[in-house]
């Protein structure tokens, strides 16, 4: 078996690691927290983007839609039965205030590979500052260039901001290259389309069949639906270190996938608990960081906290996969041995 990479400790699968152990939670995460305390660089990034969504220029789409949401909805009220007239109504009002607080850089915040966001889920303008102002997009020929424009400095953002994590996560850094930098950018892109595409390729058929149910009884749909959400979960959960692979390993895109879905299934069931608490802190803590709302100048606190704690579980999550693919090595290391010993055994027996 071919090693896994070269960054940071050796994952070549043919020199032994003499012991190790897998990854613990409360350990894992206060390393990470440790790492970004002594390297408070690391959340310079995060904490530049939420400040720009914050006080700097708000770009809209509001001029350029809601005509097109007018028009839409006059018709429907024309052609729609009594009894959905408020209903249609409602949804055209809804929409509308949604356009009128969107910002278009929010765009910068891409997924999977990108930067925390805490203002980018906020969908409001307001901020201390009445200087920057708001600036409408004219055409939607333009609109489509800037949101291209936007997702590709956004991934090169994440990027950027995966790599340093990656490279500072370690006991000892690694240098920054610029040749690195560009072919994790050129694999972030692969990865957003790979996943894309199955997003693609698993709802279409979703749709389908409770488009089908939904005729036959709208509760069955629902229960279906609930369903299918904890098997898409399910199936996504050991994906969930791919970009670590890429950026700690230098892996390719499927490889990377392939190597994630191997050590989470097999080798570190316990990595949902982990999840599911970095989730939890991130989310939970995010509901303190909003309470000022962004005409307070106390949201700043809210945006340097968001910024240390997503980066330091971030952080977390690469000793977390390092720790993991140790103990994944050690195992096989030890099936192995246990596999040459029988054979070895067997021969001695037929001799």
């Amino acid at each position: 078996m071919r090693g896994y990479g070269k960054i940071g400790f050796c994952m070549n699968i043919n020199e032994p690691i003499l012991d190790a152990s897998p990854p613990r939670l409360f350990p894992t995460l206060l390393k990470g927290f440790n790492t970004v305390a002594g390297k408070v660089q690391l959340i310079l990034i995060p904490l530049l983007l939420d400040l720009f969504l914050w006080l700097g220029p708000k770009l809209r789409v509001h001029d350029l839609f809601v005509p097109i949401f007018k028009d839409l909805s006059s018709t429907m009220l024309r052609i729609a039965p009594q009894d959905m007239l408020e209903t249609v109504t409602a949804t055209s009002k809804l929409y509308i205030e949604f356009l009128e607080q969107f910002n278009l850089f929010t765009a910068l915040r891409t997924f999977p590979i990108g930067i925390p966001s805490l203002l980018a889920r906020i969908t409001s303008l307001a901020s201390p500052l009445d200087l920057a102002g708001v600036i409408e997009v004219p055409s939607l020929r333009v609109g489509i260039a800037i949101f291209g424009g936007l997702l590709m400095a956004g991934f090169f953002l994440g990027t950027l901001f995966f790599n340093t994590i990656s490279r500072l996560s370690l006991q000892e850094s690694v240098k920054f290259q610029w040749k690195q930098l560009f072919s994790h950018f050129t694999q972030s892109l692969i990865f957003f389309l790979i996943l894309i595409a199955l997003l693609i390729m698993i709802s279409i058929p979703i749709f389908i069949i409770l488009s089908i149910l939904s005729l036959i009884s709208p509760a069955l749909a629902q229960f279906i639906l609930l369903g299918m959400i904890f098997l898409l979960i399910w199936m996504v959960l050991p994906l969930v270190f791919s970009p670590h692979g890429i950026f700690a390993l230098d892996q390719k895109v499927v490889p990377s996938m392939l190597l994630s879905m191997r050590m989470v299934r097999f080798f570190l069931p316990g990595t949902s608990l982990f999840i599911i608490f970095c989730i939890l802190i991130s989310e939970g803590l995010n509901l303190l960081w909003v309470l000022p709302g962004t005409e307070s100048w106390l949201l700043a606190l809210g945006i340097g906290g968001h910024a240390f704690i997503v980066t330091s579980l971030l952080c977390a999550s690469f000793v977390y996969y390092r720790d993991g693919l140790k103990w994944m090595q050690f195992n096989i290391q030890k099936m192995q041995k246990v596999s040459k010993n029988a054979e070895s055994g067997g021969t001695t027996v037929e001799q």
